[in-house]
């Protein structure tokens, strides 16, 4: 891009996600401090300005949405454009602030996620960065690898933290069922910080011993959540349960770590979660349950409904056929059909941003060679 290099502002971004926008995006960006963006529009406007979700700091009595705000009601900033990596993050005030905003002054929110309200004029783009992420080519071939010595001994694994009362009565129900001992690891001795830190200490040691390389950004890739092969060697299904499942929520690499890697999954999220996966073309195997499981009924009913679709699996020869059919689907959608339209689909949204003028279409404007 050569005519917009002074329109687009990024305000104190992170540099991935300055990288986001450049990258995935196509978007030339001038990067500025809050301080220096006060200067600017002294003697400018600016088109487009560019932040992520922590120019909302609710603990600073000078936090800078409250400047961005202050600028947009001026008409110094004619067009905001916010990436949310976390769909609840920004208080529903101020949400409701930059939809009454958006009314005269473009808003454009690209969220890693979805909101569970609908805002009348702030228009938000959805999308599921974990899915991306994960589709490296280094994760596709550990993948392979893991094929190779895949040989359950166990019908199912679970890994999660019960930090939530959710994921807690999953876990006391599965731990005093008769099904616990069809599971190939234990769970409730990690915590979020424990998994942190084995990431990172993994992380050092293979750059320490084979240096640095996209095989780290793929690693990177699942977060907290790295794949545990050996017990992915040894377990069949996976039971997923994600952070969220009420409200404002996103799908994590819990839920794309084993599709990844082709391994059926039973999955515990709410109605939403279950209905976009099914949208997205992924397969979930059913007898049933899910209808149980996403009702109205009380929490004990559900999990005794958990308990016995599990029973089932373990003592159905033609549930796990089933079971295995669907991950082999869901493993050909991820790096195939979901992975193409991750590009196409980011793309049209920062056309829509930019009126078409994006690197994308300088670049291909410019190959006439």
């Amino acid at each position: 891009m050569v005519e917009n290099n002074l329109l687009n502002h990024g305000l104190d971004l992170p540099s991935w996600v300055a990288e986001f926008f450049r990258e995935s995006g196509g978007v030339n960006l001038q990067e500025i401090d809050l301080t220096q963006l006060s200067q600017i529009c002294q003697h400018q406007t600016i088109d487009r300005l560019f932040v992520d979700e922590s120019f909302v700091d609710e603990k600073r009595s000078d936090s800078p949405h409250i400047k961005v705000i202050d600028l947009m009601e001026q008409g110094r900033v004619r067009a905001l454009i916010v990436y949310s990596n976390h769909p609840w993050h920004i208080p529903t005030s101020i949400m409701n602030k930059l939809d009454n905003l958006a009314m005269s002054c473009p808003v454009t929110i690209i969220v890693n996620g979805y909101f569970e309200r609908t805002y009348r004029n702030i228009k938000v783009h959805n999308i599921d960065a974990w899915e991306q992420l994960i589709s490296h080519y280094f994760n596709l071939l550990l993948a392979q690898e893991l094929h190779k010595s895949r040989q359950p001994t166990k019908t199912f694994m679970i890994q999660t933290v019960f930090k939530d009362p959710f994921r807690k009565a999953i876990g006391d129900q599965l731990r005093g069922s008769k099904i616990w001992h069809q599971f190939a690891t234990s769970v409730g001795t990690n915590t979020s910080e424990s998994l942190d830190v084995g990431k990172q200490k993994l992380i050092q040691d293979l750059e320490r011993q084979h240096g640095t390389g996209q095989y780290i950004n793929a690693l990177r890739a699942f977060g907290n959540g790295l794949p545990n092969f050996k017990i992915y060697e040894q377990a069949f299904c996976e039971l997923v349960l994600e952070t969220r499942v009420t409200g404002d929520w996103h799908f994590t690499e819990k839920t794309f770590r084993p599709i990844a890697l082709g391994i059926p999954i039973v999955h515990l999220g709410h109605r939403p979660q279950h209905d976009r996966l099914l949208d997205y073309g992924y397969l979930l195997y059913d007898n049933g349950f899910y209808e149980q499981w996403h009702s109205e009924s009380d929490t004990k009913e559900k999990l005794s409904c958990l308990t016995a679709f599990l029973d089932h699996i373990h003592d159905s020869e033609t549930a796990r056929d089933k079971l295995a059919q669907t991950a082999q689907h869901n493993y050909q959608t991820f790096w195939n059909k979901r992975k193409n339209k991750y590009y196409s689909h980011t793309q049209t949204i920062f056309d829509l941003i930019c009126g078409g003028d994006t690197l994308l279409s300088t670049v291909y404007k410019r190959m006439n060679l």
